[in-house]
């Protein structure tokens, strides 16, 4: 949800400019300036320290004026170890109190009236019958189902439906159930189909929503004792924080994710040390070497993959998911300052190793690209590259690939005096849009 960025407004005023002449100066559009401020759009890396010299601020202050939510709204971090506590009390009890608070948490996100409908539900749980592996079967279906529709189209038609399933599937947490490996099971189950929602919801651009599925998800996981599900919903919270330039956030949850490495497969592995990469680039060219260095990791965990090894869901995770995540984390590092080309080859590979035809996957790849091109003086090939993704957003319904076409549009400005740009900006604005204010 946006967050008006008062602060950052009166921070413009003060330093003597209207949104228009800001614009200007910054060389973006005025109605880019209006979405900064009321918190809808987040500005380019290689943007901000321009803006930090203009309101004549350091960087802290300027990430503090872009962030107010974050200083308002303290974000409670999960517990991301089992405790060994009694079940008659301590650490235990906690445990269970948290998971239920953060049920209840999602559950209020798809009801009216969350706690009437959260203390409903936990005494129709208790009168049900046993919970068994067709319970677990079920929810597991259903978390695969939207996953592929996730991954194909994008999560704006599919939001609604499954924080509904989402909620629902909450209550057997609270059942009882036929043996203690059928109650791991299904916590592992709705940790899954959690995710599953979560990342549902951040396509779709419900940033609240997509924040309390993923703890809940990274609760179930740990409840239930698996790794690589509670490491996949932590670097859902990575990719959230970084979405939202969270940079503190994102690392913190990249080493949470990291904990106990060697319990995760390859693969897995392999998508986690990306996610580090993302948050290591988010932070600047200071850690440049590091995103580098796990990137490097990423791809040395992904050619020891076998497919025996693997944990079902991680199966869409590919070569050229592999090379779009890099390619994002080191265009990061590239519009801060660094070199491009690295950016500029892993995100090449992974536009030509996606299969032909429309996925989310391959828009992503192909806006990222372009950004990278529009910002490294190659405005043409730029072009090319903006055209062919906006051919795919009549199928694939994504505010994060909106998000990006956003930022390439403001990267575009720089080379406004070319009329093949011009087009792409206003084609863009068209599509997505957005609307000079």
């Amino acid at each position: 949800m946006a967050v008006r960025r008062s602060g950052f407004v009166r921070a413009r005023k003060a330093a003597g400019f209207t949104q228009e002449s800001f614009a200007h100066a910054l060389d973006v559009d005025r109605s880019t300036v209006a979405r900064w401020e009321q918190g809808a759009r987040e500005p380019l890396p290689y943007v901000r320290a321009k803006l930090a010299r203009l309101l004549k601020i350091d960087m802290d202050e300027l990430d503090a004026l872009l962030n107010p939510a974050a200083e308002a709204v303290p974000h409670p971090r999960v517990t991301v170890e089992t405790s060994p506590g009694s079940a008659e009390g301590g650490d235990d009890v906690e445990r269970k109190t948290f998971l239920r608070v953060l049920a209840g948490s999602v559950a209020g996100l798809a009801f009216s009236d969350p706690m009437q409908e959260f203390g409903a539900r936990t005494a129709s749980v208790a009168g049900r019958a046993k919970i068994g592996q067709a319970d677990v079967d079920h929810v597991r279906q259903l978390s695969r189902l939207f996953a592929g529709q996730d991954h194909q189209y994008g999560g704006k038609l599919s939001s609604r439906a499954v924080m509904t399933q989402l909620s629902a599937s909450a209550e057997l947490t609270e059942g009882s159930f036929a043996s203690a490996r059928v109650r791991s099971t299904l916590f592992s189950a709705v940790a899954e189909l959690a995710d599953t929602a979560a990342g549902v919801c951040f396509d779709a651009g419900l940033h609240t929503h997509a924040e309390r599925a993923f703890r809940f998800g990274v609760g179930c996981a740990t409840e239930s004792g698996d790794w690589a599900m509670r490491a996949k919903a932590l670097s859902g919270l990575v990719n959230l924080s970084v979405h939202q330039r969270r940079t503190d956030d994102a690392l913190s949850f990249a080493e949470m994710a990291l904990v106990r490495a060697d319990r995760l497969s390859p693969k897995v592995g392999s998508m986690m040390h990306t996610r580090q990469a993302r948050a290591l680039g988010l932070a600047g060219v200071s850690r440049s070497e590091d995103c580098r260095a796990a990137v490097g990791k990423a791809e040395d965990l992904f050619a020891q993959v076998t497919t025996d090894t693997e944990p079902e869901w991680i199966s869409y995770y590919n070569a050229a998911h592999l090379e779009r995540d890099a390619g994002r984390a080191l265009l990061y590092v590239a519009l801060s300052g660094g070199g491009h080309e690295e950016a500029r080859q892993k995100l090449e590979s992974a536009v030509a190793r996606f299969p032909e035809g429309h996925s989310r996957g391959k828009a992503l790849a192909k806006v990222n690209l372009a950004i990278l091109m529009m910002a490294c003086d190659d405005p043409y090939e730029a072009v090319r590259l903006g055209n062919d993704a906006l051919a795919s957003v009549g199928s694939v319904r994504s505010d994060r690939v909106n998000d990006a076409l956003e930022q390439l549009a403001d990267a575009s400005h720089t080379h406004s005096q070319i009329a093949d740009v011009r087009e792409l900006e206003e084609r863009i604005r068209d599509v997505v849009g957005v609307r000079a204010l």
